[in-house]
């Protein structure tokens, strides 16, 4: 018979709850079936679940055959505890009659000899909690397996045993799914259940991430619905100065040791087992972003490389060249996560962990404390931002904006926390001036934040002196760039009047400065740029390609590569679109020739763009089709669904050209002819949903929205206006995320094979209600953009209330940074937000 011996109730009875876990049960049963494997340690932090899963993958693996099972908790051992005391720790576990004058090692060593003969006979011995006993736990462990054939161990510890042929299991945080069920499971024990109820599950879950998906702190989170409901639970997760998790009570107590009954007692057991240099490496990183754990090798999951944490977090008390091996100490202790891919090492802390060092970091009182941090962060990434430029239109180009991909989350807390200091505000809004240049919001799907953050910083630097002018006028003017894309002409008009404004002395000029399209005025590159773009997207004004020529012309003249390929491009677009075929062709041609000549991926995709419009208008649209499927093949491999949605705009457009020329010429297949006007409806659906979760207002773009309108012409002429919306709302649920819009495309996916979607809500509707009617009153405003100061002049209070009321918003809806208040307003008051951010009543204006 199979036993397990409880060495007087230490060993865990079978697991009551056990969630998920499916991949890490198998790969420990493969272990425990395999000869070669002795040692099998499940690694990770403290609540992870380490000791669960060893418990229930031993119970399978014993019942499904003859096998001895022994169970050793270390817990009750002192850190730093000898071999011999281990051993005699392990023996009071698992010797049933005692050692009766012998050597503990040789108790344990008859022991563990001593089952039934046969091949198939295991005895398994599992240790549970090794991390703070290692250096006398892995002599014992070694000396066992030398000795005892048969024998296996399977320890759990927050970091490795040390055995060369040691068999390691990581256990990560649960999945999201198998995480909002165990919370879900802990909150019916409450006698407050989480409903069925989409708004309620996405609080849940929001909840759940922010713990890290940690079984244990996911338990503890659950606990704490006995005396608040789920959203003040989440609004106590900030990950921020005012987060609350560390101040919760200490969970039930049965059967639960010290290090487990808080949040900060399952990280201080772990950060108290390190060096003095972990721990100071631990404190200096908390200045850094969170990261988050993913399946997939090539999904950024956050963090920084070891180069930005050297830059940030080296001194004199902790050298450079240490930096390395330490942060490999941190992983090994699982206080620090790492995400390897093909060709990049990034580090990150888990929320809770960021937490509790960054309340670490405010008490030590060194020099390099958190304001030094800070600035240093800053610049670093201010700096390898400003390397983008020498990068683009090049074959490098690529491999820099992975780079920023993965930043983004650091990239953007280096600009929020430049808001604060007016002098350090210049080196915030120098980065994201250089962000909105290389269209890197566009890319990483986040123009609004950038813009809020590039409205808050120049609203900061105001009072600069010397006032950094040229940098505030082309961040204006970036700024307008990027609203035209959100639909709101009138502000970009008005940024380019303000513009217009400071760089003009002759009163007269700026007030008729439009009308100078094909004279130069002596305005900036960045705002020629930007008014080129206004002609083009929102007036469909042909003589945007003069502005756009001479944007190109000062942006080269400047030594601005990129600056000058952007211009080029969209000249190449204006004529694409608007001129007659000579030009559109000639000029489209030209523009892809030298984009192919200079090997920049993202540049060959758009100039194939502007060859596919200019070939659907003038040429044969079969071939538009065939050309922007090759493209759509390759940005997609790149991740890059800025591109992807404009690409499938315009193959959408060219499918438009193909089905209006087969009703013209009288095309009797009358089958075929709903099938081409529903794949329109198709994609239409899916484009406006691609668009939507970049923040583009596609239908408030002219030259967008005039395209969508012939191909829901077209289209509904042949399906009729009620097929045609049934099978638009099919394609809108074609997911982002998951490339479906692109797939269905290329013909990988079947529109029948998306899933329908459970019913959405905004997973901060909930949380909406909960602020006062002043509250939202202030919310809608700063989500569009007014300074407190232009809130408290609207509204007729002081600035101090005004501070206060954001600052309590912030923190209700959890809104990481002011910008982010936006996502959180409701639908119904999207009107109202677009109406605000265009009328405001006082502007930033580009000096006081």
């Amino acid at each position: 018979m199979s036993e397990l011996n409880r060495g007087g109730g230490d060993g865990p009875a079978a697991p009551s709850e056990f969630v998920g876990r499916h991949a890490e049960l198998r790969q420990v049963d493969v272990l425990l079936g395999s000869p070669n494997a002795r040692l099998i340690t499940l690694v990770g932090p403290g609540g992870i679940g380490k000791t669960t899963l060893a418990a229930e993958a031993v119970r399978r693996y014993r019942d499904a055959a003859r096998h001895t099972v022994y169970w050793t908790r270390l817990a009750r051992l002192a850190p730093g505890a000898e071999t011999g005391a281990v051993a005699e720790e392990v023996v009071q576990s698992v010797a049933k009659g005692g050692i009766a004058g012998r050597s503990a090692w040789d108790a344990l060593v008859d022991t563990f000899s001593g089952g039934d003969a046969g091949e198939t006979h295991r005895t398994i011995l599992v240790l549970d909690n090794c991390e703070h006993v290692l250096d006398g736990v892995a002599p014992l462990i070694v000396g066992l397996l030398e000795v005892v054939p048969e024998l296996t161990v399977v320890a759990t510890s927050r970091e490795p045993v040390g055995w060369i042929d040691e068999h390691l299991v990581a256990v990560p945080p649960l999945s999201s799914d198998h995480a909002l069920a165990l919370f879900r499971r802990r909150a019916q024990l409450t006698g407050r259940p989480i409903p069925e109820e989409p708004g309620q599950l996405a609080i849940a879950a929001r909840i759940c991430g922010h713990v890290d998906n940690n079984p244990l702190f996911i338990r503890l989170a659950a606990a704490r619905l006995l005396h608040r409901p789920p959203a003040i639970v989440l609004r106590e997760l900030s990950g921020d100065t005012d987060d609350r998790r560390m101040q919760w009570s200490h969970g039930a107590r049965g059967g639960v040791g010290e290090r487990h009954r808080s949040v900060r007692d399952v990280i201080a057991w772990s950060y108290g087992l390190c060096t003095d240099r972990e721990q100071l490496l631990l404190d200096r990183m908390s200045v850094f972003a969170t990261g988050f754990d993913t399946d997939s090798d090539e999904t950024p999951s956050g963090g920084a490389d070891s180069d930005a944490i050297a830059a940030v977090c080296a001194d004199p008390a902790l050298p450079e060249q240490d930096i390395d091996r330490l942060l490999e100490r941190l992983v090994e202790r699982s206080l620090l996560s790492v995400h390897i891919t093909a060709v990049t090492v990034r580090y990150y802390l888990l929320e809770s962990v960021r937490v509790f060092v960054r309340d670490r970091l405010s008490v030590r009182g060194d020099d390099l404390d958190e304001v030094r941090l800070l600035a240093r962060h800053r610049r670093y990434y201010r700096d390898r931002v400003a390397a983008g430029p020498a990068t683009w239109y090049g074959p490098r180009e690529q491999g820099w904006l992975d780079w920023a991909r993965a930043a983004w989350d650091n990239i953007l807390i280096a600009i929020e926390t430049s808001l604060a200091d007016p002098e350090e505000a210049v080196v915030g809004l120098e980065t994201a001036t250089t962000l909105m240049a290389l269209r890197v919001p566009f890319i990483t799907g986040s123009n609004r934040a950038i813009t809020g953050l590039t409205e808050q910083a120049l609203e900061a630097t105001r009072f600069v002196d010397p006032p950094p002018t040229r940098l505030r006028i082309n961040a204006t003017a970036l700024v307008g760039w990027i609203a035209i894309w959100q639909g709101r002409h009138v502000y970009t008009a008005q940024l380019l009047d303000e513009c217009a404004a400071e760089c003009l002395s002759d009163p007269d000029l700026r007030r008729r400065w439009r009308e100078s399209t094909a004279v130069d005025i002596g305005l900036p590159a960045a705002v020629e740029f930007t008014w080129g773009l206004e002609l083009l997207l929102v007036h469909l004004d042909l003589r945007a390609v003069d502005v756009l020529a001479r944007a190109r012309r000062k942006f080269a003249a400047a030594g601005d590569r990129a600056g000058e390929q952007r211009s080029e491009l969209f000249e190449a677009l204006t004529c694409a679109n608007l001129g007659d075929a000579d030009l559109a062709l000639n000029v489209a041609r030209g523009h892809l020739d030298r984009a192919v000549a200079s090997d920049a991926g993202w540049a060959i995709s758009w100039a194939e763009l502007a060859w596919m419009i200019a070939v659907s208008r003038h040429g044969d649209p079969h071939e538009a089709v065939k050309l922007g499927q090759s493209t759509l093949e390759r940005v997609l491999t790149t991740g890059d669904t800025w591109t992807a949605g404009w690409v499938a705009h315009f193959i959408t457009m060219a499918l438009t050209y193909i089905l209006s020329a087969r009703i013209a010429a009288g095309d009797a297949g009358r089958a075929a002819l709903t099938a081409a006007a529903t794949r329109i409806a198709h994609l239409q659906g899916g484009i406006a949903t691609l668009h939507r979760s970049m923040g583009i207002v596609a239908d408030r773009v002219t030259l967008v929205a005039r395209g969508t309108a012939h191909a829901i012409e077209v289209a509904t002429s042949v399906i009729g206006a009620e097929t045609y919306t049934a099978a638009a709302g099919r394609g809108a649920r074609l997911r982002p995320e998951h490339d479906e819009l692109q797939r269905f495309l290329l013909g990988r996916l079947a529109i029948d094979q998306v899933p329908r979607p459970r019913p959405q809500v905004r997973a901060t509707a909930s949380r909406w209600h909960e602020l006062t009617p002043a509250e939202r009153e202030v919310a809608v405003l700063a989500a569009a953009g007014w300074a407190n100061s232009a809130i408290a002049a609207r509204r007729g209070s002081s600035i101090r209330t005004v501070d206060a009321q954001v600052a309590a918003v912030r923190r209700k809806l959890m809104a990481a940074t002011r910008a982010d208040i936006t996502w959180h307003v409701p639908d119904h008051l999207e009107e109202r937000l677009r109406l605000e951010s265009e009328q405001r009543a006082m502007r930033t204006q580009l000096r006081p």
